[in-house]
């Protein structure tokens, strides 16, 4: 077993130590102790908590009466963590030296660092395979030997199943760098964190099928869930190093999770920069709402169906917006999750118009088709444009027929005239099924290859937007369009893939290790979002980036500056050098 007192190789040690139990137990004498808790001189004869752990997912001693010993390593509402004192350890690295004692509102003398004896039944608690074994229906608990330094020991990811129960209730530190790799849950007080950097998507970086569950085994070995200390509540982002990751390895009664002991302490990654675009260049952003929803217009209509719950939570929404618009400087924008109700003044689509202008100090317009609305979902997708860097050159097309007509959002395409050189180009904008509300039979039903359901019906989209998009492009704009937006698929699923084969390029694809994404879902990263542009228009791109500046912050947290997580989803930028060709 690893030694109880390592240090991880940067050379962090556990600060605990005897004083601060001493002085503890000084001021607890003064205190009469509960009747239920004695103070003994001797420890009792005790059963060695490796020998209830033993190396199975389950206790071979389940349901049996037994006494345990140790020191206390964590204190919560619903018991105590203790680990083996040095003499009782054995040298078996498959057996866990740690056990929780489950008991209610612990009496305030039973703090970290105290050694106890504990009689009670040994029990598993949870309700999934990876169970945490416990003592209940405790007979006795005291006070017993002299406080001790808490044990600690150094672990190494990835950490597979037995690997964790080996060390299950442990007080551990890792010996590699601690990388967040999830924060949606930290106002509740929970995070992930994995070794070296953040983790992809299955099928960001893997092909549908064994590759992806291949991947997903990895990540999963790779990271830990983690607690925060009762109260702490400060911000922080994905990519940052967590350096305090001293704690217990716990159980929530669904999966480990590594109790901190103290409130962290991180490296910051900086906020990613935008520079402004280079002269002459036009800038395209494609941007997710996040349900922008702006009730009737004057103030009613509230609750939203999808979006703001009172004006007040739009009114925030909208300001976090302009100042994301501020920042962001686009000329063209493609967004999604906009309410559908049509483009009339107090529609939604209005109302953003009047945030781009506030934002900008320029005059924007919407691209409109020749129908009211599009389509007939609650959100839609749309094109904005500044009016003093393109024109709009006749309505805005719609692909409204199937697999557009159910599932799939209807994708709008507006053909861009550049007004300082008259280059033509298509901005194409799209917002495919997403894999929620899984059928329980048929094709699209979740294959269980990593591209989660729905898939069938994304792949059908794709396979009606190329020929679309390229017909369009090729007879109106020299063959150059950019195709952006949600298409709910990640970089190597099918739908993808299949425009990539149709000869679109992907203006994001990864460079280097580490991948570029745009959303992040239970710790993994990848890119719901793309961009992709034709080959005609590939030579014009000056630069195409993903700004992370959402999807790793944490949501329902007051965060600065104003712009970070104005949406779930990231926005992607690129910047266009339009070029007349000479033979047009």
């Amino acid at each position: 077993m690893t030694s109880p007192n390592a240090v991880r190789k940067s050379g962090r040690r556990s600060t605990a130590g005897f004083g601060a139990v001493t002085l503890l137990l000084v001021l607890l004498s003064a205190c009469a102790p509960q009747d239920d808790i004695a103070t003994l001189a001797v420890c009792p004869a005790i059963t060695p908590i490796h020998k209830i752990q033993g190396r199975d997912f389950e206790s071979a001693l389940r349901g049996e009466s037994v006494v345990v010993a140790g020191v206390i390593t964590l204190r919560t509402d619903a018991g105590l963590y203790i680990e083996s004192l040095d003499q009782d350890r054995d040298q078996d690295p498959g057996t866990s030296e740690g056990l929780f004692v489950a008991v209610e509102s612990p009496d305030a003398r039973l703090q970290p660092g105290i050694v106890v004896t504990a009689s009670g039944t040994v029990e598993e608690l949870g309700e999934q395979r990876d169970t945490q074994t416990a003592l209940i229906n405790l007979s006795a608990l005291n006070i017993c030997g002299d406080p001790q330094a808490r044990p600690i020991s150094a672990v190494t990811l990835p950490l597979g199943g037995p690997d964790r129960e080996a060390i299950e209730g442990m007080r551990i530190t890792l010996d590699s760098a601690s990388i967040v790799t999830d924060v949606y849950q930290l106002r509740d007080g929970g995070f992930r964190v994995s070794r070296d950097f953040y983790l992809p998507q299955p099928t960001e970086v893997a092909r549908p099928g064994n590759e992806a569950r291949q991947q997903q085994s990895r990540n999963w070995a790779n990271s830990l869930h983690v607690a925060l200390p009762p109260g702490e509540s400060t911000p922080f982002a994905v990519g940052d190093e967590l350096l305090s990751d001293a704690g217990v390895l716990g159980h929530d009664g669904i999966g480990p999770r590594l109790y901190l002991e103290e409130a962290p302490r991180l490296i910051q990654q900086p906020l990613p920069e935008l520079a402004a675009p280079s002269p002459g260049a036009l800038r395209v952003v494609s941007l997710n709402l996040l349900n922008y929803f702006n009730g009737d217009g004057l103030g009613g209509d509230f609750p939203t169906p999808r979006g703001a719950e009172t004006p007040a939570e739009f009114e925030s929404q909208r300001a976090q917006f302009q100042a994301a618009l501020a920042m962001l400087q686009p000329h063209v924008l493609a967004v999604q999750e906009l309410e559908n109700d049509g483009f009339e003044a107090g529609s939604a689509a209005s109302d953003f118009i009047e945030d781009l202008e506030q934002a900008t100090g320029h005059s924007w317009a919407v691209a409109r088709p020749d129908a009211p609305q599009i389509g007939t979902d609650q959100i839609t997708v749309g094109v904005f444009y500044r009016t003093d860097k393109v024109r709009a050159i006749g309505p805005a097309l719609l692909l409204d027929a199937a697999p557009f007509d159910m599932l799939n959002r209807v994708p709008l395409a507006q053909v861009l005239e550049q007004t300082s050189n008259g280059v033509r180009f298509v901005v194409n904008v799209n917002h495919f099924k997403s894999k929620g509300g899984c059928p329980d039979q048929g094709r699209d039903q979740d294959q269980n290859d990593g591209q989660g359901c729905w898939s069938p019906t994304r792949l059908a989209a794709a396979k009606e937007l190329a020929p679309w998009l390229n017909a369009l492009a090729d007879s109106e704009a020299q063959g150059k369009a950019l195709l952006l937006g949600d298409l709910n698929a990640y970089r190597m699923e099918d739908p993808v893939q299949h425009l990539i084969a149709e000869g679109f390029w992907d203006l994001n694809a990864s460079i280097g290790e580490r991948h570029q994404y745009t959303y992040v879902f239970r710790g993994q990263s990848g890119s719901l979002d793309h961009a992709l542009a034709t080959v005609a228009l590939t030579q014009e791109v000056e630069n195409a980036r993903i700004l992370n500046i959402n999807s790793g912050f944490p949501a329902g947290m007051e965060l600065s500056p104003a712009w970070v997580r104005n949406s779930d989803h990231d926005p992607i930028i690129i910047d266009l050098q339009l070029v007349q060709r000479l033979d047009d």
